[in-house]
């Protein structure tokens, strides 16, 4: 993880205005607030937030595998060759199954360590103020 130089952290940003902050009467907020720590264009936030939005979705969304493993139609008779298709077929859901787990796995660990990075630079303008 990348040092944070809190010498320059300051100077580096844009910070607003908060002599004002105690107010008690809010101004209305037209556009979202400017995020510090972001390391992305403005003209590509819609993008990568519509991207994620449909990541997340994809990911999130209630998985069934039955549908994805081709049948094959056997006939009635005989009991063990229908028994040995069964559990090749519950072999390929599980490993399905758990390719989509370790899927969701690195996705769930990657948006960890970015909102571990945003709080810790809240937490550094915290400090600051």
């Amino acid at each position: 993880m990348e040092e944070i130089n809190w010498d320059t952290l300051l100077l580096e940003v844009d910070l607003p205005d908060f002599g004002d902050i105690l107010d008690n009467e809010p101004e209305p907020v037209t556009e979202p607030p400017p995020q510090p720590c972001s390391t992305q264009n403005s003209d590509e936030e819609p993008a990568v937030s519509s991207w994620i939005g449909e990541t997340e979705k994809v990911l999130m969304e209630d998985d069934n595998f039955d549908h994805r493993v081709e049948t094959q139609p056997v006939s009635d008779d005989d009991f063990l060759l229908r028994n040995r298709d069964a559990a090749v077929r519950s072999r390929e859901r599980k490993k399905m199954y758990v390719k989509d787990l370790e899927m969701k796995s690195r996705y769930l660990e990657g948006e960890c360590r970015r909102l571990s990075r945003v709080l810790q630079c809240f937490i550094a303008e915290n400090q600051a103020l």
